[in-house]
């Protein structure tokens, strides 16, 4: 106690800063999350205070912002693209991580978990967590000594920071992780179980009546049988409003022009090589190739390498083996852009294995600005038109495509046809009926929507689930005949027939004459099976097993041989088992915990107010 007080009075400037940068790294990934505010609210959350609330406790506009904000600036940072779908993709990553650790405060608070100065000692003297040690690392490597002499020597660095994090975030969280983790018990008799699935080899034999095999058997559902089904199931057939649109669009591709634009580009850089500049300057400055950065701050010069005819796009490949030695060719149009080429080498120009040694730059042919904003000033001029004629006016008009999308859900983010649209989706829930939008753009489109039905919420009618329930209750009804006529083979069997004679009498079975495998991977026609998996590790030579279910239908099977339990091995391999099962069933154990938490919590998502 008096070596953390020692610590706590004396600080160091350096890792104070640099924990907090971490912490605070933490609470905007969505890990930490802000401030919790216990603020209880009753009907909906005000959408512009809260962009959602776990259990009455807000998640804030600014929270969700700033913890989407960081991690793409971490994403771009790393040099990824972040298109509109992946940016749905981290709001949800984010919005998940806000609940979870929102319902793990309140786990916490409510299971009263507390840290003491003790257990803070304890851990950072003998398992200081990862995100501890990586502050102490040196050569990319946890150095231990360094680390104990700083815990041991007071005032050498500021522990303040370091102390508050254990205490507040990663201990409760630990003691939590050890609560969940005493129901993960792994019985023995699993361990053994799974060591037999990994080791044992399981010769078989077997008869499979696949579902396609009995259809002249399968009894199809009745009209009163789907009407059945359809009252017993009528919750699952709950739907929410949706929304029908008609739209017309515009994609957002080069023109012309925009070809135009870059090859000329392309000819005032082969100007400026002429002029004097440096090619591996030009390159790195103008180049459009990501293969060419080297590191954040450098780049290769647009070198290549050695290449061999069949390694480049054709165009480029013609180019670059007809040209000389320290030449520069191009502008050379491709499928990505117009390359500038410079020869650096060549050898076995007269033989098979010409090669080519050259460094290039590219300049992509992207939309420019010129045919942005004509794309736009059409889909402009369409939308006044639409609003003015009525849309059926405006497409003739204009030479334009009607395109449509269905039973469009408040949630979704995709528009049929177009993609990532969720501007569309939120136009169409905040409009009414024959409404049309202003041109709404994604990185890909433009586009022009009218509203054209509104579905009510409700029950999905029989005639449309119809089809659903049929299905479903077709494929019990062939599981059913399959193990009827399985039961019969074993039947048979059992009478003293073999495999051979019923595959001769009934080709539609599939016979597996032999196949040896251990349980862990899949036999042939019968695949992976539980059922068989099962009633093998308790079966024994010669034995006939059967039915078991498989996906496809069902089997008969007779044990032709088990290789025999080395003990040896199992005492070897039992405790990386037990290890491998535990971890495995703590997954399961806190996976299951933590949806059981969401299952029961008061969760109000008001996303769609805001994205």
């Amino acid at each position: 106690m008096a070596m953390l007080t020692t610590i706590r009075n004396r600080s160091h400037i350096f890792l104070w800063a640099l924990l907090i940068l971490f912490l605070l790294s933490m609470s905007v990934g969505g890990l930490v999350g802000g401030a919790n505010i216990i603020d209880q609210l009753l009907g909906r959350v005000n959408p512009a205070e809260a962009i959602g609330s776990v259990n009455g406790d807000k998640i804030t506009p600014d929270q969700f912002n700033q913890a989407v904000t960081a991690r793409l600036r971490s994403m771009q940072d790393s040099g990824m693209e972040i298109s509109d779908q992946y940016l749905e993709t981290i709001r949800q990553q984010v919005w998940n991580g806000f609940i979870e650790e929102r319902l793990t405060n309140q786990a916490i608070e409510d299971l009263n978990i507390s840290v003491t100065d003790d257990e803070i000692l304890y851990h950072l003297k003998n398992s200081p967590p990862f995100d501890i040690q990586q502050i102490f690392f040196r050569d990319n490597v946890f150095d231990r000594e360094y680390y104990m002499q700083a815990l041991n020597t007071p005032g050498m660095v500021d522990w303040t920071p370091i102390e508050s994090w254990m205490r507040d975030f990663y201990l409760p969280r630990y003691k939590l992780q050890q609560i969940i983790k005493m129901s993960a018990v792994v019985p023995p008799s699993e361990v053994k179980k799974e060591y037999i699935k990994r080791n044992i080899d399981y010769t078989i034999s077997a008869l499979h009546v696949p579902k396609m095999a009995i259809q002249d058997r399968v009894v199809k559902p009745t009209e009163d049988e789907l009407r059945k089904e359809y009252k017993k199931r009528i919750e699952t057939f709950k739907e929410s409003e949706k929304r029908n649109l008609t739209f017309v669009s515009w994609p957002k591709v080069a023109s012309k022009d925009d070809s135009i634009r870059v090859k000329q580009e392309a000819l005032s850089l082969i100007q400026s090589y002429k002029d004097g500049t440096d090619f591996s300057t030009l390159a790195n400055i103008h180049t459009q190739d990501p293969g060419n950065q080297f590191s954040p701050d450098s780049g290769k010069g647009g070198d290549l390498g050695w290449f061999g005819k069949g390694q480049m796009f054709k165009p480029f490949e013609d180019a670059a083996f007809k040209a000389r030695r320290g030449s520069v060719v191009g502008p050379v149009l491709t499928q990505v852009g117009y390359h500038i080429i410079k020869i650096d080498s060549i050898k076995n120009r007269r033989k098979d294995n010409h090669q080519v040694k050259a460094k290039h730059i590219l300049l992509k042919v992207d939309l420019g600005q010129k045919t942005r904003t004509e794309l736009r000033r059409k889909a402009t001029l369409f939308s006044y038109d639409s609003q003015d004629y009525g849309m059926t006016s405006a497409v003739d008009t204009h030479g334009v495509k009607v395109q449509r999308a269905i039973n469009l859900n408040e949630s979704d983010f995709f528009v049929s046809q177009l993609g990532p649209f969720r501007s569309a989706v939120r136009w169409a829930f905040n409009s009414n009926e024959k409404d049309i939008s202003e041109p709404l753009e994604t990185e890909s489109f433009y586009a022009v929507f009218k509203l054209d039905s509104i579905i009510s919420e409700g029950v999905k009618p029989f005639e449309t689930a119809k089809d659903e329930i049929y299905r479903d209750l077709l494929k019990e009804n062939e599981f059913k005949a399959t193990n009827s006529y399985a039961e019969e083979i074993k039947s048979a069997i059992m009478s003293g027939a073999s495999f051979k004679s019923i595959k001769d009498e009934n080709n539609r079975v599939e016979l597996v004459p032999s196949d040896r495998k251990k349980l862990n991977g899949s036999f042939i026609s019968l695949g992976k099976s539980e059922q068989l998996v099962g009633a093998l590790i308790n079966s024994e030579k010669g034995k006939i097993i059967g039915p078991v279910k498989t996906s496809r239908g069902h089997g008969i099977v007779r044990v032709e041989n088990i290789t025999s339990f080395d003990s040896s091995n199992w005492e070897v391999s039992k405790d990386m088992i037990l290890n491998d099962l535990v971890g495995r069933k703590e997954r399961e154990t806190y996976g299951n915990w933590m949806k059981n938490l969401k299952d029961e919590a008061d969760i109000i998502d008001n996303r769609k107010y805001h994205f």
